[in-house]
């Protein structure tokens, strides 16, 4: 039996490019715009190159791991992050030793600027985590809300000839509850707004101070993270005083399978200007001929204020009994490695964290 003698090797970004996006191409699930995505996240990120390293078998490139950069705040330090992403190898070289080598290949050789390595990966990207030593940071849930009941019941089957007019019936009820819920928004407005703007950069400095640990949500990142992003088309909802002068939080969304999914929700003025986000957001969906709404996010006052806008938790943790995990949608994992300083803080307990942080 003839060993395989696998070796791991920093990539160049531009001499290297048609070869990992081919190695994409053969191994990630989604590859869709896989060019427009090398060089938006790797080539074109303003704060700063990514890192790809690539995996061979005998001399021959057969996978690849990457690293995307993301500037944090840590306690009063903008520190850099790396979003570990994209691992891809060959079908026949997918067992442990090859992922875990590009995995410590990512971690001894990422740039020492890079403060913390974190992801959110599948359960076999998961389990090379805890392998390495991640931390489980924290659990990211999804929260889902119905607001045609319609589109679930044709999809179903059930009911047969009545499913029209009791679809009907019940997302007139939806809407109802809905508009009762709209009509209160005390001196608020909120509109969907084209681009982000200097309100942006104020609302990031009043935000700033009240979490310890969050990715940078200044304009400059929103308006390339979310306006140049080329795998799907976003909406940012705005809420604003009366006059428009001041922005008090915003809501990030696109819309898929005929779901609202959420990509970032920032409000920190409270729990008030949260339920006006959502509501408002509901509405807006529902306008769009949606049905039904998600939001992916850690545990906080975000998932405490969907549970009490009629949100439900869709996901569950990872439990003993493997038929139960299979019935029901895992909830993901958070996991962060840090590389300490003795002049910058570390991540406390908490993370807020949505979507918007994941790599795409």
């Amino acid at each position: 039996m003839n060993l395989v003698d696998y070796t791991v090797a920093p990539a160049d970004l531009q001499k290297d490019r048609q070869l990992i996006i081919e190695l994409w191409r053969r191994n990630l699930a989604d590859t869709d715009h896989l060019e427009e995505k090398y060089d938006w996240h790797f080539l074109n990120n303003p704060f700063g190159p990514g890192q790809i390293w690539i995996l061979e078998a005998d001399g021959q490139p057969i996978g690849t791991t990457s690293l995307g950069m993301r500037p944090i705040k840590l306690g009063e330090t903008v520190a850099t992050a790396g979003v570990a992403c994209d691992l891809a190898v060959n079908k026949v070289h997918r067992f442990l030793q090859p992922a875990l080598m590009l995995q410590r290949a990512l971690i001894f050789s990422a740039h020492a600027g890079i403060r913390v390595i974190y992801g959110v990966p599948n359960s076999g990207g998961a389990s090379v985590m805890k392998y390495l030593g991640y931390r489980e940071f924290c659990r990211v849930h999804r929260y889902a809300k119905v607001l045609r009941i319609s589109h679930y019941l044709q999809r179903s089957g059930r009911f047969g000839a009545m499913i029209p007019s009791i679809g009907r019936m019940a997302d007139q009820g939806i809407a109802a509850l809905q508009s009762i819920g709209r009509r209160c928004m005390n001196g608020r407005v909120t509109q969907v707004l084209p681009c982000f703007d200097e309100r942006f950069d104020d609302l990031w400095s009043r935000l700033s101070s009240h979490l310890q640990a969050l990715t940078v949500r200044d304009r400059q990142f929103l308006r390339w993270r979310y306006r140049e992003c080329p795998l799907r088309q976003y909406k940012t909802l705005g809420l604003l005083t009366e006059d428009e002068s001041t922005l008090l939080g915003y809501l990030i969304y696109y819309a898929e399978d005929r779901s609202a999914i959420c990509a970032d929700l920032i409000a920190p003025g409270g729990v008030e200007d949260l339920d006006s986000l959502l509501l408002a957001w509901a509405a807006l969906a529902w306008g769009d001929g949606l049905a039904s709404m998600s939001v992916s996010c850690s545990d906080g006052g975000l998932a405490a204020s969907l549970v009490r806008q009629g949100f439900s938790r869709r996901s569950i943790a990872p439990a003993g009994n493997p038929v139960r995990m299979r019935r029901h949608e895992q909830c993901k994992t958070l996991f962060t490695h840090e590389r300490h300083s003795a002049t910058q803080p570390g991540i406390a307990d908490g993370w807020y964290y949505t979507e918007g942080d994941s790599p795409y």
